[in-house]
């Protein structure tokens, strides 16, 4: 199984305090249906033209007019959005907002993230968004070309992340791939659901020509919308609740608007130990300039800029030697999977002070085993650690497990073996 960010947090003397849910290989397999087939020749999932309309979208059956609406939208050439996800807490809302323009007919898209976290927002919480309570505002930059998504880093170069890296990488790239969509050209918001959103009562007419369908979908439907991290529990969500999603459409059935309130979700992102503190979940999508819109071309790589490919930039957190530095500035979306080994200076996010392997046979549910056993590892390395490679730690005296681990039985008898690979690392100050 792939490592994940962060792990297991630890403080000196204490147990653990948070751990984080491994994907299952449907996310993997969800990922493929959306980019398979088709092609990656100059970069284009599509033909280089939208599909034309035959019917209108208000003479298609209802249970099928989002889909159509979804088409209508990409015949009209291209757009501008902003989608966003907010997190409400107690202390404050985090928003994460994406800004840009899209060209459907050449699937290129640009855009600009940015995450705000307030500065009493749960701790753990702002983790699992990619941020620091409090910190500098995240700012990151994507190019979409097809199946391809460029990201800009800090330094100035752009990392290409390609849906035909190597097998054994290529999971780990999902949190920058998510970003080529399937439904528009930049993939992870609400266009995703809505194309597959079903209508079960007539929209509500108003000014303009404008049609507002109000609608519920199950949490799977609505996956797509929401981080990598978190569709896992959307994936799998067992309880009756719906999420509540609204549509609104111009006279000409292309998309204006999408909404929806994820909070009845909520519980069981808790369950799996993400978003703790966090009361209400939405997101929203707003598409303008349909068909006026112009679209930049591409920089990455343009003017003598400097492209790397992610698959040859960045390691994996698990083969980091000890008492080296990483950065989490990947377009990964906070995810330390993959960093980028750097002096362990001002742009270091993380430091490694251990590598621990996991590998025994028990008489036991294996569900957690590893990710303790590496844990308590992870400590006596820790408390024999050189000053140097913990004294920076974020909060002081904290530190992480980041990584995974697979178990196998046979049929006939107890014996279930467990074996993992773990990264033991603190988190630096300079860490958003």
């Amino acid at each position: 199984m792939k490592n994940t960010n962060p792990g297991a947090r630890y403080e000196r003397g204490g147990g653990r305090r948070a751990a984080t849910a491994l994907l299952p290989l449907l996310l993997t397999a969800l990922a493929a249906c959306q980019s398979g087939g088709q092609a990656e020749a100059g970069g284009a999932k599509g033909t280089g033209s939208p599909a034309p309309i035959a019917t209108p979208v208000f003479e298609t059956r209802l249970d099928g007019q989002l889909s159509a609406a979804s088409k209508a939208t990409a015949a009209a050439g291209s757009s501008a959005f902003t989608a966003t996800v907010s997190y409400g807490s107690a202390h404050g809302t985090a928003v994460d907002t994406s800004t840009g323009t899209q060209d459907y007919a050449a699937d290129t898209a640009r855009a600009e993230r940015e995450l705000t976290i307030p500065r009493r927002f749960p701790d753990d919480a702002a983790s699992d968004l990619g941020g620091r309570a409090g910190g500098s505002a995240v700012r990151e930059t994507y190019e979409v070309q097809g199946n391809r998504v460029d990201y800009l880093t800090r330094q100035g170069d752009w990392l290409r992340y390609s849906s035909r890296a190597s097998m054994d990488i290529v999971d780990d790239f999902e949190g920058a791939l998510v970003r080529a969509g399937d439904s528009a050209p930049y993939g992870g918001t609400l266009a995703e659901v809505v194309r597959t959103a079903h209508a079960t009562k007539q929209p509500a007419k108003g000014a303009h020509g404008v049609r507002t369908y109000e609608l519920s979908v199950p949490p799977r439907t609505a996956a797509p919308a929401l981080p990598r991290a978190f569709q896992h529990a959307l994936l799998y969500f067992e309880g009756s609740e719906q999420i509540t999603l609204t549509v609104v459409l111009d006279k000409q059935g292309r998309l204006l608007r999408a909404g929806a309130d994820y909070t009845p979700a909520l519980a069981a992102l808790h369950k799996e130990g993400r978003l703790k503190g966090v009361t209400s979940l939405k997101a929203e999508y707003v598409l303008t300039g349909h068909g006026t819109t112009k679209v930049p071309a591409p920089a990455a790589g343009a003017a003598g800029g400097k492209l790397r490919d992610a698959e040859q930039a960045l390691t994996r957190l698990t083969e980091v030697k000890p008492g080296a530095c990483g950065s989490a500035d990947t377009g990964l979306g906070g995810s330390l999977s993959l960093v980028r080994v750097v002096p362990c200076g001002k742009g270091a996010d993380v430091r490694v002070f251990g590598q621990v392997e996991v590998k025994e046979t028990i008489q036991d549910n294996p569900d957690g085993v590893a990710d303790r056993k590496a844990g308590d590892r992870c400590r006596t390395k820790f408390d024999t650690a050189p000053a140097a490679w913990v004294n920076r730690a974020r909060p002081a005296g904290t530190f992480y497990t980041g990584g995974g681990a697979s178990s196998s039985s046979s049929y006939t008898g107890p014996d279930v073996d467990i074996e993992g690979a773990y990264a033991c690392y603190v988190e630096l100050s300079g860490r958003r």
